[in-house]
């Protein structure tokens, strides 16, 4: 009898599809809606319910392995609905239809696939012309409700997820790339989110919360402080419904901003020394001309697939994505590899950092926070070096952790209590309660803690003597050749575990100097390779400050 689809077997109508699938890799295989549309046999025959195995190989040809949810949980239901619900993402970003119904829908599924590539999902993105559709709807639809919101950006949903999906996409080629012209457009569209402070919060909680309740709202001249921002919503991931929180926008507008205006090297004045001996020699203080090329040079903006050499670029993309990942998606069934939350890596952040910062002038920021309408055009404003060399240092079980402030001057000590002193040495710090009320002792990070994702095996478990880590305290300094350069400072405060927010207290490293102020910095680090975020001065307390600033500080590998 002559062959047909009818007579053919199983499992060869599976191979077929599979092999002729992998010939076109990317996008939606079009040869299994064809078959399926044949007869009702080979429908039927190549219905999830009759072929769990092709559905799985065809999720791992196109897409990257999960991850974060173990393998014996999922059903072939789960992977064939993530699988469809992928395709239609994809096939919706292809058609550039940036007014589409769905594009919630769209976005929120394009960014987990970012924040779970391993090489594959962007394949698929790049069928997807993502790149074209993202550039398209922050020209035309990033500003749509503006007119009616006084001037200024909405931070809807949609929005939220096209900046932060913006940054993810980014890569030092692609802003090469871009004209002068765009750039400075694409700087004006994110201006408003990175450095209005007092409208779009930079925060996933109340950052002057160290256990957010949501209870603690200030009126102000913008309206509630701190702003209200898109929280979370429920999503269908791999068939299941899970919460999803939305990111906050702010970060990844700061981060796109930050990496445009670093393809403009400040300018070396002509009459400052030429080094350091040379400045020394004649008694000169401040920055050498060595100094500005140096920062022009290696303080830029870390993209997050780029390797840059340093010890996160042993771990796969995805891991170094994994605290934005457990910042938005509350599923039960993941587990951290960390003892402590998901939100923080351990290791991330000592070491030195170089960056800047943007320091808009008082009088213009005033202006922006008094009056209700956004200023046109937005205004722009210099960068100044920034540079610290932290260190992370860990209460272990059976040590007892500094107990929590409480009211607004803890917040403004970075969430210790207030009166507390503390000693440091290299082989930890130990803090004083005000009148002996309490003694914490903290250490710096165990090997097998450290270890926890970089070690082949220990990926999802630990030792147990990686257990029992309960807080973090960070501790910084500037290093004195950055000192000599652009002042000197140093830093003391604690990671926030609800959701990795790091919130330091700053203050000068020479007491003839205390007229700089104390300043309190908070941000996230995003993607394990920047540290993002705002600073302002503590008296400003937790009501909208008169003054702020944005950083964006990456790892010096050399460093390591």
């Amino acid at each position: 009898m002559p062959a047909s689809l009818i007579t053919t077997p199983a499992e060869l109508l599976e191979q077929i599809v599979v092999i002729a699938a992998r010939q076109h890799p990317q996008g939606p295989p079009n040869i299994l809606r064809s078959l399926r549309l044949t007869c009702r046999m080979s429908n039927s025959a190549l219905s999830p319910e009759s072929n769990s195995y092709l559905y799985l190989m065809l999720f791992k040809d196109r897409f990257s392995p999960w991850r974060n949810l173990p393998g014996g949980q999922l059903t072939v239901d789960n992977i064939e609905h993530e699988l469809s619900k992928r395709f239609r993402a994809l096939q919706r970003i292809r058609r550039g239809d940036i007014a589409d119904p769905n594009i919630l829908e769209s976005l929120s599924t394009i960014y987990i696939m970012m924040l779970e590539d391993d090489g594959r999902n962007w394949d698929q993105l790049l069928w997807a012309q993502l790149p074209i559709f993202m550039t398209r709807f922050l020209r035309e639809r990033l500003m749509v409700g503006a007119e009616t919101n006084s001037g200024w950006p909405t931070e809807n949903e949609v929005n939220v997820l096209a900046v932060s999906i913006f940054w993810l996409m980014s890569c030092s080629e692609s802003i090469r790339d871009e004209t002068d012209e765009l750039r400075r457009e694409f700087v004006q569209l994110l201006s408003p989110y990175s450095l209005a402070g007092f409208r779009y919060p930079c925060f996933t909680g109340l950052e002057y919360d160290f256990c957010p309740s949501g209870n603690s709202l200030k009126p102000s001249a913008h309206g509630i402080y701190s702003p209200t921002r898109p929280t979370s919503t429920t999503i269908f991931y791999f068939g299941r419904p899970v919460r999803f929180n939305f990111p906050p926008l702010a970060p990844y507008a700061i981060l796109a901003n930050f990496s445009r205006l670093e393809t403009r090297p400040l300018m070396v004045p002509p009459h400052l020394p030429e080094t350091r001996a040379e400045a020394v020699a004649d008694g000169i203080s401040g920055p050498t001309k060595e100094d500005i090329v140096y920062f022009n040079t290696r303080c830029k903006t870390h993209f997050p697939g780029t390797v840059y050499g340093n010890r996160f670029d042993t771990l796969l993309k995805s891991r170094r994505h994994d605290p934005d990942w457990t910042r938005s998606i509350r599923d039960p069934l993941y587990r951290s590899p960390s003892s402590l939350p998901g939100q923080y890596i351990p290791g991330t952040i000592s070491g030195r950092w170089q960056g800047s910062f943007i320091a808009p002038y008082y009088n213009v920021y005033k202006d922006m926070l008094s009056s209700p309408s956004a200023p046109s055009p937005f205004p722009t404003f210099g960068r100044f070096p920034l540079y610290v060399t932290f260190r992370e240092l860990y209460c272990y079980s059976p040590s007892i952790p500094i107990p929590l402030g409480s009211g607004e001057g803890a917040f403004e000590n970075a969430f210790l209590p207030v009166g507390c002193r503390w000693h440091e040495t290299e082989a930890g710090i130990e803090f004083f309660g005000e009148n002996a009320s309490f003694k914490a002792y903290y250490s710096p990070p165990r090997q097998e803690h450290l270890e926890i994702g970089f070690v082949e095996g220990t990926a999802g478990e630990s030792k147990p003597s990686a257990h029992g880590a309960f807080d973090v305290i960070i501790t910084g300094v500037t290093e004195d050749r950055y000192a000599a350069a652009w002042g000197g400072y140093r830093y003391v405060g604690r990671i926030r575990p609800s959701d990795g927010l790091i919130v330091l207290l700053r203050e000068p490293l020479d007491p003839q100097m205390s007229e700089l102020g104390r300043a309190l910095f908070r941000g996230y680090i995003i993607s394990s390779r920047n540290f993002v975020g705002r600073w302002r001065c503590v008296s400003s307390g937790v009501h909208p400050p008169e003054w702020e600033s944005i950083f964006s500080l990456c790892k010096d590998v050399s460093w390591e």
